[in-house]
């Protein structure tokens, strides 16, 4: 209306420029005041933070700090693909573990045994072969089931339990050179590697 007057010479200008300034001051045309609870908690992060961002924008915009900030990521990802090798390694073993047998224990192996008393014979640590022999003879007779082995059985244990006359020699043999500080001849290996076959036949037709 205010437009149709004007063109027709009705209305004045500057009185015209008002009326429109007050419509559009108006509230119609003034954007809603939405509340906003957290402006106050975000003005006081963002202060607090801005050091924070500053000190890294120094850091970047230099040559040593991108040289730094380079290698400290790169040891972030080395650090975490460790940890990731670690765990992966760590769960094939517990599938494997869960498959299969456990691994055999190296020390409880006869034919492990009597292979380093043939090397320690052969080297001339007879001693070291006829105690060798006797632990790997100890554990044939428990895999025969004529003995229950254990760490701490002691010869006359076993011997109690064989009543065997073969295996009283091969004991006393054995308890002379362990304990009685007498040295093993090579008497000695022939007789025992000769007297632990008869005592594993008779053991095993028991």
């Amino acid at each position: 209306m205010i437009v149709t007057r004007l063109l027709a010479g009705q209305v004045d200008p500057d009185q015209a420029r008002d009326q429109a300034r007050e419509i559009l001051g108006g509230r119609r045309y003034k954007p809603a005041d939405v509340p906003r609870p957290f402006e106050g908690t975000l003005d006081w992060l963002g202060d607090h933070l801005r050091p924070v961002g500053d000190f890294f924008s120094r850091i970047t915009e230099s040559l040593v700090g991108k040289i730094v900030l380079a290698a400290l990521l790169a040891a972030v990802v080395a650090g975490i693909a460790l940890l990731v090798a670690r765990r992966r390694a760590a769960g094939d073993a517990g599938i494997g573990a869960g498959r299969g047998r456990a691994p055999r224990d190296e020390s409880r192996d006869p034919g492990r045994l009597e292979r380093e008393a043939d090397a320690a014979e052969h080297r001339g640590d007879l001693d070291a072969a006829v105690r060798l022999r006797f632990r790997a003879g100890l554990l044939r007779l428990d895999r025969a089931g004529a003995i229950s082995y254990r760490p701490s059985i002691t010869s006359g244990q076993v011997a109690r339990r064989l009543r065997l006359p073969a295996f009283d020699d091969l004991a006393m043999t054995f308890d002379a050179v362990a304990y009685g500080g007498r040295h093993a001849s090579a008497t000695d290996l022939s007789t025992t590697r000769a007297a632990w076959s008869r005592v594993l036949e008779q053991a095993g037709d028991r």
